[in-house]
């Protein structure tokens, strides 16, 4: 069982639609929520205008490179092109030059002579200019003078004719196997480019459809499910309107509405004359790319067989030719030079040997040297080191006596500070010896003498303690002494054997020291002396092999200068000759390429001038054209097919979901969908009282009137 819903209160009843923002530029911005409005269809349409607009100036651009680098390679081709008539053009001269061309002129040209040469595509088109009509007639006589020219050379006998045949046909079938290779190669890098368009067209449509802002706004209607609930929860709330605030909202957005239409309108016919005269401009394009590239197919077809004919050209041709007469002259100069070369780095590298030879007895003479002088410096340096090591023996033993004298010198001190001790003693007691019989030499009396008596038994009692305390004393220190001396004595000895085995120690570290020195020394010496043997044996190898390759230049060169003797002569006399024609020729040729590359300069200017021209007056035709369609159209207020599928789409969207006859004029105000008057009467009569769009309940109180 469901749970009742309460009756909604009066401000829920009268509260308003939720508004639409409008932008003051009409069909500039989508609505911010809701439903769809006819704003929004018409932005739609706008945007899926656009987006074929885009894919077709995308095209366009596509269609533009391709045309300048076509333009680019034409002008190569041309240039290939002027060259090669350059050269045929020379030819002719050269041939001139021998009174060849006034005997053959008068000649007869078979059909055999026809396959001489390439022959000039005739073209059916009426409407070439002039200029190229006279380059055509002019590579036509160059033709049939270069055939009567080539046509007596070749009727003269050749050597082994049949294998030169058939090592042509055997070039040719190659070559017909690399084109067909090539041309299939062509064809799917072709349709590789025409995939990788196509495959770019698409990822442009995708991204401006991921960016399509009515896309995204129908998508976001999806939520408004979700927003309606939170408003019947109660967490939005507008003010309330009146039935003349709705008339007053109807009356405007009829008047919104119909301006937007205008104005999109009028936008759209701009749109579609634009579309048209894009059409019309990358029409032309097309002609244009398609007219340059069967240009230059015949132009390549031509370079082709002008190379072909280039590389078949018999030794005659050759040596009737002004530049191979050159090339040989140049040759010959530089095979001279050659020769002065080689002789001259002959001439070096036996010098350039001498040196090395010098080189290395100086350096060995140089090692002997260094090397007695390092042996007398390290004998020399050894008996240093025997001197310095006998010093310092007999500097450690100098020390050690000198601490024993030093040791004895402390005692005899201690020994005469104990005999002036003893002296002083020795005079005391002589003192008290001499003062006690002067006090017995004194007059005695009964009283005194029995006092002194007494007092000289206690004197002697105590005097025979003192002596013995004394003796006593004495002996202890002089016992102390004894030992003190000892042990003095001893300690000076341990002493003198520390110094003499630190000085041993530090004599075995001096040596080891002194070994290990040596022992590096030496270890260098023999590393230096092992690197120095393979820096021997390396030179000693190059030198061999040096010498070999000499000796072979030395038979080749003298095989070569017998030769080159024999040609100078001849070709001494043929380089005079030569340099006189080539002199007229050159000044010849400098004149023409000056001429034809300004001819050549101004006829590409014109056609870009005319092409521009012609797709300029193209694309203002096709205007002109659409403008005149448009004003016929709205003269005779026909509508088109787009038109009617609009009209179609805004009934659709008017219409009642439910009965698809009557059209929406109730909403509810619970969910916000509308739908026909009478299907809601009907489901309310029949109390099915759930929204059919959403399945939200509703009540006669939430019925809301409209009008679209």
């Amino acid at each position: 069982m469901s749970a009742v819903k309460r009756l909604p209160s009066t401000d829920e009843i009268e509260r308003p639609l939720k508004k639409v923002k409008r932008s003051e530029t009409p069909l500039e911005e989508l609505t911010e929520g809701g439903l769809l409005s006819q704003d929004d269809v018409i932005y739609y349409q706008k945007e899926a205008i656009y987006r074929m607009m885009n894919l077709v100036r995308h095209r366009n651009s596509r269609l533009k490179k391709e045309l300048c680098r076509m333009n680019d390679s034409y002008s190569t081709l041309n240039k290939y092109y002027a060259i090669l008539n350059n050269w045929w053009s020379q030819i002719i001269d050269s041939f001139k030059n021998f009174d060849l061309v006034s005997k053959v002129d008068d000649g007869e040209v078979t059909e055999y002579n026809q396959h001489l040469l390439i022959s000039i595509p005739s073209s059916e088109d009426e409407n070439l200019s002039p200029e190229t009509k006279q380059v055509e007639d002019d590579l036509r006589n160059k033709r049939t003078k270069l055939i009567a020219l080539l046509q007596p050379l070749l009727s003269q006998p050749v050597k082994n004719r049949d294998e030169k045949l058939v090592d042509l046909e055997e070039s040719l079938t190659n070559l017909n196997v690399f084109k067909s290779r090539l041309e299939d190669e062509n064809k799917l890098l072709k349709e590789k480019i025409e995939e990788l368009n196509q495959e770019l067209d698409k990822y442009v449509k995708f991204v401006e459809l991921k960016n399509s802002k009515s896309l995204e706004r129908i998508s976001d209607n999806l939520h408004d499910r979700e927003e309606l609930k939170i408003e019947e929860d109660g967490e939005i709330k507008e003010e309330s309107k009146t039935p003349l605030d709705y008339e007053s909202d109807k009356v405007k957005t009829e008047k919104d509405n119909s301006e937007a239409l205008k104005a999109s309108n009028s936008e759209l016919e701009d749109l579609r004359v634009q579309l048209s005269e894009l059409r019309v401009e990358n029409k032309t394009m097309s002609g244009q790319l398609s007219e340059r590239l069967d240009k230059i197919g015949e132009l390549e077809k031509q370079v082709a067989e002008l190379k072909a004919g280039m590389s078949n050209l018999s030794e005659q041709d050759l040596l009737k030719s002004s530049e191979y007469q050159a090339l040989v002259a140049k040759n010959t100069e530089l095979s001279s030079q050659l020769s002065q070369v080689k002789f001259t780095s002959s001439k070096v590298e036996s010098q350039f040997y001498e040196l090395e030879s010098k080189l290395t007895s100086n350096k060995e003479k140089l090692e002997a040297k260094l090397k007695a002088e390092v042996d007398a410096n390290n004998a020399y340096v050894a008996k240093l080191e025997s001197d310095i090591n006998r010093i310092r023996s007999d500097r450690d033993s100098c020390r050690a006596e000198n601490s024993i004298l030093k040791a004895e010198k402390g005692k005899s001190e201690l020994t005469e500070q104990y005999k002036s001790l003893n002296e002083t003693l020795q005079t005391r007691i002589d003192q008290l010896e001499a003062t006690k019989e002067k006090e017995l030499d004194l007059p005695e009396t009964a009283e005194d003498s029995a006092a002194l008596a007494k007092h000289n038994r206690l004197l002697s009692k105590e005097l025979k303690q003192m002596e013995e305390a004394f003796k006593s004393t004495r002996q202890k220190a002089s016992a102390k002494l004894a030992k003190y001396a000892e042990s003095d004595s001893y300690i000076n000895k341990l002493n003198v054997e520390k110094s003499k085995a630190d000085e041993k120690y530090f004599q075995a570290m001096r040596t080891k020291d002194a070994l290990t020195l040596q022992n590096k020394v030496l270890n260098g010496n023999v590393a230096k002396q092992a690197e120095l043997i393979d820096v021997l044996k390396a030179n000693e190898g190059r030198l061999l092999k040096k010498l070999e390759v000499e000796n072979s230049l030395y038979s080749k060169l003298k095989d070569l200068e017998s030769i080159y003797n024999n040609d100078l002569t001849f070709q001494r006399n043929r380089s005079k000759e030569v340099e006189i024609k080539l002199r007229v020729l050159r000044e010849n040729n400098s004149e023409l390429q000056s001429s034809l590359v300004k001819k050549q300069e101004a006829i590409s200017q014109k056609d870009k001038k005319i092409s521009l021209l012609e797709s300029h007056d193209e694309s203002l035709k096709s205007k002109v054209e659409e403008l005149e369609r448009l004003i016929g159209r709205y003269r005779s207020n026909s509508t088109t097919t787009e038109d009617e599928e609009i009209n179609q789409a805004l009934l659709t969207m008017t219409k009642c979901q439910l009965c698809n006859k009557n059209f929406k004029n109730v909403t509810l105000k619970s969910c916000g969908h509308c739908f026909c008057n009478e299907c809601i009467s009907n489901r309310l009569s029949s109390r099915m009282r759930k929204c059919p769009s959403c399945n939200k309940q509703f009540s006669n109180y939430d019925l809301l009137s409209i009008h679209l």
